[in-house]
């Protein structure tokens, strides 16, 4: 007869009923099973396996292996429903001690939310992969052993999963810092628009094909800024390219209005969304006037 135990700490009642309602399924399937619960302290120990009867030895090695299979299926919900959380929670603790409380627990709710998503994502591939991980070390342990304490088996047994949770984290919190310091570095400069005075009343904005942008003011003449010139004459020479000449020339000019022209021939989509969060009370996006239409109308000759 094939028996293991199960050792529950802290009495944890969500894990117990987790465990117990996973064995009921077994017995639906045919497979004679027994189980039973005693208590030391504060861990739960559940002795479960197969009913000793007048089976065949080979019937008896095929329920046992199923069995086996079975309780590793068990055990990896149990540890994917019941411990992923605090070992999420337990990373964020020990690891990122320079964030406030509510940052930790937002890092903790947006990698929860990732590893849905991966989960969900190529039909659920790095779910099925996660879980194909788990319960192929489950299998191996009982291979070997009739005694688990989950615990240990997470802490000890299933370092890579635990390491992978770290990675998920690490890449929540990147992203986090990146958009902080981005936030950070918006309202800077939206700061630094709102001391300074308007050169023009309005700015429009027109992309061009080759990925650069033409500015006329309210009279559809070309705009010459100074500061334009210079940093164009400066390209060559540098790194700068025409998405950071066009936010370094709205700054400098600090118009009143942006009307932006044909926004889906913008080839840096992100460039239209620093915009609007720079100036953000003041801008306008056109897919329809006078200017649009010779746009196209260009585009057809050509």
């Amino acid at each position: 007869m094939y028996l293991t135990t199960i050792a529950v700490r802290n009495n944890d009642e969500k894990v117990k009923a987790h465990i117990f309602s996973g064995l009921e399924e077994i017995k639906k399937s045919d497979i004679n099973i027994t189980h039973e619960e005693y208590t030391a302290g504060d861990t739960v120990f559940i002795k479960c396996g197969l009913k000793e009867g007048f089976m065949s030895k080979l019937v008896e090695s095929k329920n046992s292996d199923e069995f086996r299979y079975s309780l590793a299926q068990i055990l990896c919900d149990v540890i994917i429903n019941n411990y992923e959380s605090k070992i999420l929670k337990k990373i964020i603790k020990d690891y990122y001690l320079y964030l406030t409380d509510s940052e930790k627990e937002l890092i903790y709710e947006n990698s929860l939310k990732l590893i849905r998503q991966e989960d969900e994502s190529k039909d659920g591939f790095y779910g099925q992969t996660r879980r194909t991980k788990i319960i192929r070390k489950i299998l191996n342990y009982l291979k070997s052993e009739n005694f688990i304490i989950i615990d240990g088996f997470v802490n000890f047994r299933l370092t890579d999963y635990i390491k992978e949770l770290g990675d998920i984290v690490d890449k929540v919190v990147e992203e986090y810092i990146a958009e902080k310091e981005y936030n950070e570095f918006i309202r800077l400069l939206r700061y630094f628009v709102e001391i300074q005075e308007s050169k023009l009343d309005t700015i429009n904005i027109i992309p061009s094909e080759e990925g650069n942008y033409f500015l006329i003011d309210s009279m559809k003449k070309p705009i010459n800024c100074e500061c334009f010139e210079e940093l164009k004459s400066e390209i060559a020479d540098s790194n700068i390219n025409y998405d950071d000449l066009l936010i370094s020339t709205l700054i400098t000019i600090a118009p009143k209005k942006i009307i932006i022209h044909e926004p889906q021939c913008f080839k840096n989509k992100e460039l239209l969304k620093t915009i609007n969060n720079i100036f953000y009370d003041r801008t306008d996006i056109c897919r329809e006037c006078d200017i649009c239409s010779g746009l196209k109308e260009n585009k057809e000759l050509n």
